[in-house]
């Protein structure tokens, strides 16, 4: 499911959107934030899906190379079809069910699944696992493979692109459900497919309310970074530093229930991966000045028990 961070990098990839396009008015921007934030799980699905077809990739494979007689005794002692995440995934009713409901199918793209599984059998930690007898545990041999092979696959991003022009944006998140999914098999008692959402209501509220507070008083929070940041020119700050400092005054002024600490927290962390390298110092210098003269100026009015800071 999504955690609020990614709730955060959802904003700000349509806020950015916003602050470029022409007549891309908030009513637009609202739209594309739920609409592409269930784009998202649809992806997630065709990530999951994708595994499924390696696997089946394999099983031909191993049936090519024997009525060839080009494979020796020793290989193929396992094989990543046969994995528990796998053989779990391919019989999951909830999985099977979501697949169908959103149309999930990588039969037309049969060519780029093929290009994937033959780097992913090159790679050295999928030979060692299915010819050797070396000691392996499944979790982390899988989530290297995932994270080296095919989340790297060029034919499969590039297949991703062409199935929605919006999945691109979307890409890193749905890797990390993927991710998300695959450890919480290994170790929970109950594994199961994520949901969009841990409580739609409240995360969909969550969402649009910073979006429309973000939009609605941009002048104002424009005003107060540009008093903290005298040696800049608004202007020359890169766009998403300015997108992500605006959405962390919203929270500090608007959302009452959400810990300071945790605001400056999440938006420093954003930022190195969706800004310039210099970005999270510059980004925590500037936010800690705004933060420590909007408390001075008692405007931070934080309620609930552990959220009022000394």
């Amino acid at each position: 499911m999504l955690a609020r961070r990614h709730l955060r990098i959802r904003v700000l990839q349509v806020l950015y959107t916003y602050y470029q396009s022409e007549g891309y008015n908030v009513t637009k921007a609202e739209k594309e934030l739920i609409e592409g934030t269930s784009r998202l799980y649809e992806l997630y699905l065709t990530l999951l899906q994708l595994l499924i077809e390696l696997a089946e990739q394999e099983q031909l494979y191993r049936i090519d190379v024997a009525s060839k007689f080009i494979v020796n005794k020793r290989e193929f002692i396992r094989s990543f079809e046969k994995t528990t995440f796998i053989s779990w995934l391919k019989n999951d009713e909830q999985f099977i069910d979501n697949c169908k409901k959103h149309k999930i199918s990588w039969q037309a793209d049969m060519e780029s699944v093929g290009k994937c599984f033959y780097k992913l059998r090159q790679h050295p930690s999928y030979r060692d696992f299915t010819m050797t007898n070396t000691e392996v545990v499944e979790m982390d041999w899988l989530l290297k493979l995932y994270k080296e092979e095919v989340q790297q696959s060029e034919s499969i991003n590039g297949v991703i692109e062409e199935k929605n022009i919006w999945w691109a944006e979307s890409l890193e998140l749905a890797h990390v459900m993927v991710i998300k999914t695959i450890r919480q098999f290994y170790t929970t008692d109950q594994p199961a497919i994520l949901p969009l959402f841990k409580d739609e209501a409240d995360d969909r509220d969550f969402m649009i309310r910073l979006l429309k507070e973000t939009i609605k008083n941009d002048k104002e929070w424009t005003s107060i970074i540009a008093e903290r940041t005298k040696n800049w020119e608004v202007d020359r700050i890169a766009l998403s530093d300015m997108i992500m400092l605006k959405m962390a005054v919203t929270e500090v002024l608007k959302f009452d229930q959400i810990p300071l600490k945790v605001t400056l927290n999440e938006y420093i962390d954003i930022s190195k991966d969706y800004s310039t390298p210099q970005s999270k110092v510059f980004i925590n210098g500037v936010l800690d000045k705004i933060v420590e003269e909007l408390r001075k100026e008692d405007k931070v009015k934080k309620t609930g028990r552990g959220l009022i800071e000394s």
